[in-house]
């Protein structure tokens, strides 16, 4: 009899962080407005992909918590802006209340600091939802923003996976608001490979920024993604920008 470590060993193995690398242009026109992503993932406990789910989903259906550190460096705006980021979600197969905080910072607009937690509970395996508050902390003042949002993984026939996430905000600086509204939605023929298309609107669909994305797996602990941004602003001006990546799990 064949042993199942021998046939899958590759699903067998456990990872207990990630890194990454990106590059993203920020216009159509390749005219060096760019920024520079490099992030450290470590997982709270061992990820893997024994729960017949996409690899990019592993995490989430399996409840596995993480901390993420993530860098920034964008370019071609008169000086270089620096952008440092902290993540925290907590959550284990143990129970089904999940909890998030994070910072990020910037050096623009004289130090731009953003604080956010969050709640999220798993009706079942691969379906939450939740609510957060976040603060945004600059040299003009401060802005809450509130926000509902919820995420489900279906299990298709033949071993394919759909996702569909999105949420819907509110953010108010004290003197006016606006709301927001997201969804991606993303499609995987097999686990290794993921097909999305997302998009964010805000103030009476007058804004709005699609995304399309694929990530592929070439090793089980390796991957490529490449992402195409189109921004629509007030429909007076319109800019493109195209990203790049690849994340490697260990």
């Amino acid at each position: 009899m064949v042993a199942l470590s021998s046939i899958v060993p590759s699903l067998r193995a456990e990872y207990t962080a990630e890194v990454s690398l990106g590059y993203q242009n920020l216009d159509s026109n390749f005219s060096g407005e760019d920024l520079y992503l490099g992030g450290f993932t470590i997982y709270t406990s061992s990820l893997d992909y024994l729960g017949k789910t996409p690899y990019d989903e592993a995490a989430f259906f399996n409840k596995v918590g993480q901390v993420d550190l993530q860098y920034g460096l964008a370019t071609g705006f008169g000086e270089d802006i620096n952008t440092y980021g902290l993540a925290y979600t907590h959550q284990n197969r143990d129970s089904d209340h999940g909890f998030s905080a994070s910072w990020f910072s910037t050096d623009v607009m004289d130090d731009f600091n953003a604080y956010q937690v969050g709640y999220h509970y798993f009706l079942q395996q691969g379906f939450t939802v939740g609510a957060e508050v976040a603060l945004a902390d600059f040299d003009e003042g401060h802005a809450w923003s509130y926000a509902l949002n919820s995420k489900r993984l279906f299990a298709l026939e033949n071993d394919r996976w759909f996702t569909l996430e999105g949420g819907f905000g509110w953010a108010n600086n004290g003197s006016e608001g606006d709301w927001s509204l997201n969804a991606l939605a993303t499609y995987y023929p097999t686990a290794r490979t993921g097909v999305g298309i997302g998009t964010t609107t805000t103030d009476r669909l007058s804004d709005f920024n699609t995304v399309l994305s694929a990530t592929h797996y070439l090793k089980p602990n390796l991957a490529v993604n490449v992402s195409y941004n189109r921004d629509f602003i007030k429909n007076a001006s319109d800019s493109d920008g195209v990203s790049v990546g690849g994340k490697f799990r260990f």
